[in-house]
C-alpha cells in the first residue's frame, strides 16, 4: 500500500502557537516569586530563585520561538476514502490513523485568535476519544470537514 499524500497546516498557526505560548506560559514565572516570598531573598535564596527565573525565562523563550515551528514542521495530515492520517509530534513523534467508519461528526473549531488570522481547527469525534487538525485556513476547514463528512457517511454505508 502506498504512503498517502500528506498535507501541512498554514504557517500562520505559527503565530497563534507563539502567542498562546507567550501568555500561557508567563505562571511559571510565580514559582520563583512565590518562593522569594515565602523564603524571602538571602544570599542563597537569591540563587535559587535568579537560577529558576534564568531557567524558567530559557524555556519560555524556547516554547515561544522554537516549539511552534518545530510543530508546524511536523503536523502532517491525510485524508482518503478509508481513513483520516494524523502525523505530529518534536520528541515524541505521533501517528494516528482514524478510521472513517469510526467518526461520529467533524467540527470546525475558532476561538479569537484563530479568527485573527483566519484560522480554524477542525475537531474529530469517534466514540472513544477527539482529535484535533490545528491550523488551517477558514475555507480550507470546512471543505476538510465537509470532505470527511462525506467519506464518513460512504464508509457508514459500506458497514
Amino acid at each position: 500500500m502506498s504512503e498517502p499524500a500528506f498535507h501541512k497546516i498554514t504557517p500562520r498557526a505559527i503565530r497563534v502557537w507563539q502567542f498562546g505560548n507567550l501568555v500561557g506560559n508567563l505562571f511559571f514565572f510565580a514559582i520563583p516569586a512565590a518562593y522569594a516570598a515565602v523564603f524571602g531573598l538571602n544570599d542563597f535564596h537569591f540563587w535559587i530563585v535568579t537560577s529558576a527565573t534564568s531557567i524558567i525565562f530559557i524555556a519560555w523563550m524556547l516554547s515561544i520561538f522554537l516549539m511552534p515551528y518545530l510543530t508546524w514542521k511536523n503536523w502532517r495530515y491525510a485524508i482518503n476514502e478509508k481513513e483520516i492520517d494524523l502525523k505530529r509530534g518534536v520528541l515524541f513523534k505521533t501517528r494516528t490513523l482514524i478510521p472513517l467508519s469510526r467518526v461520529q461528526h467533524v467540527d470546525t473549531r475558532q476561538g479569537p485568535l484563530l479568527r485573527w488570522y483566519n484560522l480554524s481547527t477542525v475537531t474529530i469525534s469517534t466514540a472513544a476519544t477527539t482529535h484535533e487538525i490545528p491550523g488551517l485556513d477558514t475555507q480550507l476547514a470546512d471543505r476538510v470537514r465537509r470532505q470527511i463528512s462525506t467519506y464518513a457517511r460512504l464508509a457508514e454505508d459500506d458497514v
